[in-house]
């Protein structure tokens, strides 16, 4: 039996690339076989490169909430820190007589604002920062400001504990907005995010926030920024109406020491006209009638001299006391009391509700708003002018300042009819245009407000068919007017006399150009009729002058009848 060798074992072929050697299908050095790698390779690269890309897309996800997170963050802690530093955010200080609050908030510009009630602002660009700084004067404290004013070193020393007042007030208000931020940016924060680090965080964001506003602010702080203000409100008109106040005080001194040789030229004129039909004291009311004293102390030297010398019963004085109407100014109304006669007074447009309550105060003081009074065995009746225009260069509502006179005479006419009987002997207004309706209705009235006087007379209103007052015609002669009864057929003209500027004008008369003189006139009544039977016109130079004339109107008289008045040099 012949025996076959086995069979060899057949070795399975490989196709080209499916082994794990070489790539191109190769046998491996060694002779070993493998699965191909190619493919594997290829999975494996995709898998790590999506998970790659998952990570870098999950990865700037993070990382811009986490970006939101933070700005969302500081940006609640800027706004809590600026509301707080908007309500809480200010100081009381006394700075001199005054009492003030600092205050300070951000900006988006970088200026002093010094709030000057109810005359306006004052804006001064002190520094760069964004950071505004609020000083506002409260209330002057007048005790103080009187004993600073009667004491010479007290004057003195009130610039330099002014400036450490002021300073001690801005640090204490550095303190007080880095604590209100601090707490504002804290708060803020927790909105964002309630966590104790959040709040932290909110703190210090407020806190460098305060530092770098008040640090750039006291970096970039410019002192020589006061020579350049900029004003608002009624101290638009500051530079033109006070201009250099050296100028206008020294001009004053001399404007005083002149004013007891101009008083004593009026006494001379006084007794010159001893031949001029006489009026003697005790056999008539006499009556000094002044308007439009516009700040000027002198006109109370001028008040107090004519009523010693012409034996004066009681001052009526149409309106305009003051310049603006404000509370520093009612000092001077404080001169009032120092007159010895009762003194009737209505509101001007220059004066304010404090000035009137101011006037008010005085003992020997009767203010007629719209009721009447009577003061020297004469029935007065007045009413304050509606309007409160101190600042001329800003127009009020859709009227002129002389329309809204002229549409308030039907009031003024109306509440005098309301409120009187008894009859009225003098009617006190401002502004002439307010009596355009009283003709007929009172025998006198009394006005000022044009700083030029001037007598005329105003017709009463016409009647129609049925006997009702029609429209009133408004015509007005310059012929002086007679005031006597008619037994009531036929009403009587009204005699308007409008007085000039017993002031001069004001203390800004005094800066240049020709000053205006200082007028007033002395009425004569008949105690028993309770008429005006004549009238001085007394006018003294103003500044610069040393001239001062009088003329007597006999009324009733044209003015080819009247005396020749006298004058003085």
């Amino acid at each position: 039996m012949s025996s076959e060798a086995p069979p060899e074992p057949e070795v399975p072929a490989t196709a080209p690339g499916d082994g794990d050697g070489d790539p191109d299908g190769a046998t491996p050095a060694d002779g070993r076989t493998g699965p191909p790698p190619g493919r594997a390779v290829s999975r494996l690269v995709a898998e790590r490169a999506a998970r790659m890309r998952g990570w870098l897309v999950e990865h700037r996800h993070h990382q811009r909430a986490r970006w939101w997170a933070w700005l969302r963050l500081i940006a609640f802690s800027v706004v809590g820190a600026a509301i707080a530093l908007a309500l809480t955010g200010q100081v009381p200080a006394k700075v001199g007589p005054f009492e003030t609050t600092f205050a300070a908030r951000p900006s988006l510009s970088g200026h002093t604002v010094v709030h000057l009630a109810p005359l306006g602002t004052i804006d001064l660009d002190t520094h760069d920062a964004p950071l505004t700084l609020d000083a506002r004067v409260d209330e002057i404290g007048v005790e103080e400001a009187e004993r600073i004013a009667s004491n010479p070193s007290a004057v003195e020393r009130l610039g330099e504990e002014a400036a450490q007042e002021v300073r001690s007030a801005l640090v204490g208000l550095a303190v007080r907005c880095l604590i209100v931020a601090v707490v504002g940016g804290a708060l803020g924060a927790l909105v964002a995010r309630a966590h104790w680090r959040a709040a932290l965080v909110g703190a210090l964001t407020a806190g460098l926030l305060v530092g770098a506003l008040g640090g750039g602010a006291a970096l970039t702080f410019d002192a020589n920024a006061v020579s350049e203000p900029r004003y608002s409100g009624l101290l638009t008109r500051a530079p033109a109406a006070v201009g250099d106040m050296e100028d206008v005080l020294d001009r004053f001194g001399e404007y005083r020491s002149q004013l007891g040789e101009l008083v004593d030229n009026v006494a001379t004129l006084y007794l010159a006209g001893e031949q001029l039909p006489t009026f003697e004291p005790g056999r008539t009311i006499r009556v000094l009638h002044v308007s439009d004293i516009h700040l000027n102390p002198g006109a109370f030297d001028l008040m107090r001299r004519l009523t010693d010398q012409f034996g004066v019963d009681a001052i009526a004085d149409t309106g305009d006391i003051t310049d603006w109407g404000t509370d520093p100014e009612t000092a001077l109304v404080d001169q009032i009391a120092t007159l010895d006669v009762p003194y009737v007074w209505v509101r001007g447009n220059h004066d304010s509700r404090s000035t009137q309550q101011a006037v008010a105060s005085n003992p020997n003081a009767v203010v007629l708003d719209g009721d009447g009074a009577e003061v020297a065995g004469l029935r007065f009746w007045g009413i304050g002018d509606p309007r409160y225009t101190p600042d001329k260069s800003e127009p009020v509502g859709g009227q002129s300042e002389q329309e809204r006179a002229s549409a308030y005479a039907p009031v003024v006419a109306d509440r005098l009819e309301r409120g009187e009987p008894p009859a009225v002997d003098v009617a006190l207004v401002h502004d002439a245009r307010m009596a355009e309706d009283l003709g007929g209705r009172v025998p006198l009235v009394l006005a000022g407000h044009g700083h030029e006087p001037r007598s005329d007379t105003i017709d009463p209103p016409a009647e129609d068919e049925d006997g009702e007052d029609g429209e009133e015609t408004g015509s007005t002669t310059t012929t002086e007017a007679t005031t006597t009864t008619s037994g009531g057929e036929e009403p009587d003209d009204t005699l308007l006399l409008v007085e000039g500027s017993t002031g001069g004008g004001g203390l800004r008369a005094l800066q240049g150009g020709e000053p205006l003189p200082l007028t007033a006139s002395v009425l004569y009544f008949d105690p028993g009729t309770h008429r005006l039977l004549a009238y001085d016109r007394i006018r003294v130079a103003g500044l610069g002058g040393t001239g001062a004339t009088i003329e007597r109107h006999i009324v009733g008289q044209t003015p080819l009848d009247q005396e020749t008045g006298a004058v003085a040099p």
